[in-house]
């Protein structure tokens, strides 16, 4: 028998497919994880906690299903929208905006909970175009923070003759400072082009079409398949069900479209699903048409042409089980970690942390504390992002089972907690659906949790775990044993775990991989942490001790710095396969987890 270190040093592929544990010599297999759970995988290849998310309210009706939106108005002026049946409300400063009478400031509208998500939409300026393919385009204009305009039959100047009655665009983006929209019921592959803008100001809504180059123009994009979606970049992309194009001068890609000049180019034959995209630099991302897939749109200076990898090729089974399961919406959040979120038919959020220049590529899933339709998750049903507080925030409408009722709360994730910061520990937030009070003198009872009635919450006052509470009817919670505090925060409990590929430590006679191993000992090296579990699998997992003798029971745990070394005695098996993870309300930052193995020659 044999003695030997085995290491995995970073985690930059995040979580990969069952179907590469085979790969035991690649780069990618030795970075890369079987689960990656309530984990973020940072650009530096650490896996940190995923920030709990912070209840903000319910939504207009619990019983139906809304949709966000994010508009930017200005860096200082950013909103979120929640579009619910024949409504719209509004949240700014992560709270919702009421009106001069201190109640709920909300726009009417005429969509129903099924056209709601159907709903393409583009900003510009202070307005938000709207396109469905059995409405006319309509139109949101911003002038304050609670004046907000809805014009359901925005005036056009030359109106084209076939938007009528139920055959309007169904798409609308912004290219060149044109207003292009897109794809009616009757014909699916044609676009309309507004005019250029006068020094007198945009001519969004002129469709007078000419001669001149700054006429509008009208043409059919040439093939098969019906457009999905549109998006502007180097040149105006769009996606249809059966290929990836770009519509671009004749001179090529950043030559202005005129009626003279006008190239529509075919790059990909990979079909796009109606789904929103995203974009990120010069990469564009978009939702293959199974919604399985995420490909990279992006231009490849060797062919001239655009490609369209798919990114999740190495985790293909990030977009859930099952042919009825995969990516309903993506939102991207740039500051302060690159990553590109969605949210699945059956609820989990997942996410990939991308950084193209240094490779990484690293997805990563999220279960929602609460339940949900039978899982034990909240389920998310619509994300979208808006920079806010000097950070980019995800934003989400989560489901939940709560006293046998369905409530869908407005809910967005907390900041990052600096794992350099080590003396910052009560600022930490990991809990979901949370609320948290911040008192000047230290309290002993805590109201305001009754929408989570009925529910076990976890409690996090003053930097300190407490034991776990079921929310009363009142929605008040009392700090145990007389115990008093000012920073106090209470929400669901949503446990990280982490799942290690089987290591191959190798033999005398070449690889490892069938032998029999025994760990003696593992070693991880944590950054600024004061919560840890180990084992062989997710149901035996055994807490690591943060507690020294000079430790009193109910302080503020110290954060840890270093190698924790865990005597392990394992029974004998080929796989070499250990789990570790956190839970509650304290940090976990893992750099690298480090096994010790005894395996046959």
């Amino acid at each position: 028998m044999a003695v030997r270190t085995l290491g995995q040093f970073s985690f930059d592929r995040g979580e990969i497919s069952q179907k590469y544990a085979g790969n035991v010599d690649t780069d990618n297999y030795r970075r890369s994880l079987a689960l990656c759970e309530n984990f973020i995988v940072l650009p530096q290849g650490m896996l940190t906690r995923r920030p709990g998310t912070h209840f903000v309210c319910e939504v207009g009706d619990s019983s139906k299903k809304v949709s966000l939106r994010a508009f930017e108005y200005s860096a200082l002026d950013t909103y979120i929208q929640e579009w619910g049946e024949n409504y719209i409300r509004f949240y700014r400063d992560f709270g919702q905006i009421l009106d001069g009478s201190d109640e709920i400031y909300e726009v009417t509208t005429t969509y129903t909970e099924s056209q709601i998500p159907e709903i393409d939409y583009e900003q510009v300026s202070d307005t938000l175009y709207l396109a469905h393919g059995e409405k006319s385009p309509a139109t949101l204009t911003r002038a304050d923070h609670a004046d907000w305009t809805l014009n359901a039959s925005p005036t056009f100047t030359a109106k084209p003759s076939e938007w009528t009655g139920t055959n309007w665009p169904k798409k609308v983006a912004q290219h060149q400072q044109r207003l292009c929209f897109a794809a009616t019921p009757a014909k699916p592959r044609k676009m309309w082009l507004s005019r250029t803008p006068t020094t007198s100001g945009p001519r969004l809504l002129d469709f007078t079409t000419g001669s001149s180059d700054d006429n509008a123009l009208i043409f059919d994009i040439i093939g098969t398949g019906e457009m999905q979606w549109l998006a502007s970049g180097r040149a105006l992309y769009l996606g249809t069900t059966d290929e990836t194009r770009t519509v671009s001068g004749a001179g090529g890609f950043y030559e202005p479209i005129t009626p003279d000049s006008i190239l529509n180019r075919d790059h990909a034959n990979e079909r796009g699903a109606a789904i929103k995209p995203v974009r990120m630099n010069n990469s564009l991302f978009f939702v293959s048409l199974s919604r399985k897939r995420l490909h990279e749109f992006i231009y490849a200076f060797e062919d001239d042409a655009f490609n369209a990898p798919d990114v999740t090729k190495w985790s293909e089974h990030i977009a859930g089980p099952g042919t009825d399961n995969g990516i309903v919406e993506i939102a991207i959040t740039r500051d302060p970690v690159p990553i590109i979120w969605g949210c699945r038919d059956d609820g989990q959020l997942i996410g990939m942390t991308y950084d193209r220049e240094s490779g990484v590529y690293a997805w990563h899933r999220h279960k929602i504390g609460g339940t949900f339709g039978g899982n034990p998750w909240g389920k998310v049903e619509s994300i979208a992002s808006v920079f806010m507080g000097g950070r980019d925030v995800l934003w989400m409408v989560v489901a939940r089972t709560i006293n046998n009722e369905t409530k869908r709360y407005i809910e967005y994730m907390e900041p990052f907690h600096d794992p350099v910061d080590k003396d910052d520990i009560a600022t930490a937030r990991y809990l979901d659906c949370c609320i948290e009070y911040n008192e000047e003198t230290p309290q002993t009872t805590f109201d305001g949790g009754e929408y989570l009635e009925g529910e076990d919450v976890l409690i996090f006052a003053d930097g300190v775990r407490l034991a776990s509470q079921t929310m009363p009817e009142s929605g008040e919670i009392t700090l145990p044993s007389e115990r008093t505090a000012s920073q106090v925060v209470i929400g669901y409990n949503a446990p990280a775990l982490a799942t290690t590929l089987p290591f191959d430590p190798g033999s005398v006679q070449g690889t490892g991989r069938a032998k029999e191993k025994r760990t003696l000992g593992a070693y991880i090296d944590l950054l600024n942490s004061a919560d840890l579990s180990i084992g062989r699998d997710v149901e035996n997992q055994n807490k690591v001790t943060f507690m020294t003798s000079q430790t009193e029971l109910g302080s503020i745990p110290s954060l840890y710095t270093g190698i924790k070394e865990l005597p392990i005695n394992a029974t004998s098996d080929k796989e070499a396969v250990f789990t570790f993870g956190a839970d509650g309300p304290l940090p976990c930052n893992v750099r690298a987890f480090v096994l010790k193995e005894k395996t046959g020659q």
